[in-house]
């Protein structure tokens, strides 16, 4: 993408003023989707019929066949964490596999490190995967490690499979006009917590430290294999689609994408932890656009939402109807104050800018 700027010949003077062909660079974050669609996914090698679902808008991961089941494979960095950035890896991964329904299994990691890392640096990133792939039953099975000078922080890239039998799985793209949208536990609860063990102390001063720790205990959230795998199992659910980066709002566009239906959502019934809306609302930016890891965002027939509801909360996973799908793909809408408005969609997530603010502070 960019722009051409052409060559001319101002009036009345003697000089020439050039113009060029200048590209335009990319916000951090996700890759836009109409550069995926148009530079990634029309460059992916051969064609495979095993390969049940590839890279497509909105989905999680893929789904290759293999005899009688299927592996459910995801891959997702950590870039904006430094202190949990293992732990984070696995969690992450992990939530990618179950928005199918599917319990995570194996996990490989790359770890990449900036010269001068210890030993012991990198020991804390190992421990962390260790405990978090124990606490989930998932078996590391691999990876790499590396020092290297072109990163400036530690990096690590996982990548999590899971296996079901063939069709006992969902996807993000079956949400059905009608439908209830569920979330589960609050929103932006990755970003959240990464926000207050990053900028812990400039945001006590700003917002309290029963705040910061409040903020800091979300880690412990932040895993949906326990929402999905409890939801599918009710058998009334269509999609179900993990909101990481851009948060609930870019969450429901891209399940909206996936499946070409609409959405109407009510921000009052959108759950929103204190911690949450406190640091957000002190940094100035967007709950509704903060990496939310830790939500699961469902689709399900509204008529056994209530159902849903109940087989999560008795597995003490707290949930909310925040809205509905609707037929049109055009239409997404966000009732805010009693009048609906367009639901935006993040050009980059709102972490980035708050990281930034904080670490000028």
């Amino acid at each position: 993408m960019g722009f051409y700027e052409l060559a001319f010949h101002a009036p009345g003077t003697s000089y020439v003023r050039t113009y060029y062909r200048r590209p335009i660079g990319m916000l951090p974050g996700k890759v836009p989707p109409e550069i995926l669609q148009r530079i990634v996914f029309s460059k992916l090698g051969r064609s495979d019929p095993d390969v049940i679902l590839g890279p497509e808008i909105g989905e999680d991961a893929a789904v290759i066949k293999v005899g009688d089941q299927v592996v459910i494979a995801a891959t997702d960095p950590i870039t904006g964490s430094l202190e949990d950035v293992g732990w984070l890896a696995v969690h992450v991964n992990a939530n990618d596999i179950a928005t199918f329904g599917v319990s995570p299994r194996w996990f490989l990691a790359s770890v990449m490190l900036p010269p001068g890392y210890t030993p012991d640096q990198l020991g804390k990133i190992m421990n962390q995967i260790d405990s978090a792939a124990k606490e989930l039953d998932i078996a590391v099975t691999g990876g790499h490690s590396e020092i290297t000078e072109s990163v400036s922080q530690p990096i690590v890239v996982g990548f999590m499979m899971g296996i079901a039998p063939t069709g006992r799985y969902v996807t993000s793209s079956g949400a059905k006009p009608g439908d209830a949208l569920i979330v589960t536990k609050t929103i932006g609860i990755e970003g959240t917590s990464i926000l207050a063990t990053e900028g812990a102390s400039y945001l006590s001063n700003g917002v309290g430290k029963d705040i910061v720790e409040q903020g800091q205990n979300l880690k412990n959230s932040i895993s949906v294999v326990k929402d999905g795998v409890t939801a599918f199992q009710t058998g009334f659910i269509h999609a179900m689609h993990d909101p990481t980066e851009g948060g609930l709002a870019n969450g429901v566009h891209e399940i909206c994408d996936a499946s070409g239906v609409g959405c109407e959502l009510e921000n009052d019934l959108i759950p929103i932890h204190e911690a949450t809306r406190k640091i957000c609302e002190y940094l100035q930016i967007s709950p509704l656009e903060l990496i939310s890891s830790g939500s699961m965002l469902i689709s399900c027939e509204s008529r056994y939402a209530s159902k849903v509801i109940d087989e999560l909360n008795a597995v003490g996973i707290d949930s909310a109807i925040i809205g509905l799908v609707t037929a049109d793909a055009t239409y997404r809408k966000v009732r805010l104050d009693g009048m609906l408005q367009n639901l935006p969609r993040p050009s980059t997530d709102a972490l980035w800018a708050a990281l930034k603010k904080i670490s000028l502070s």
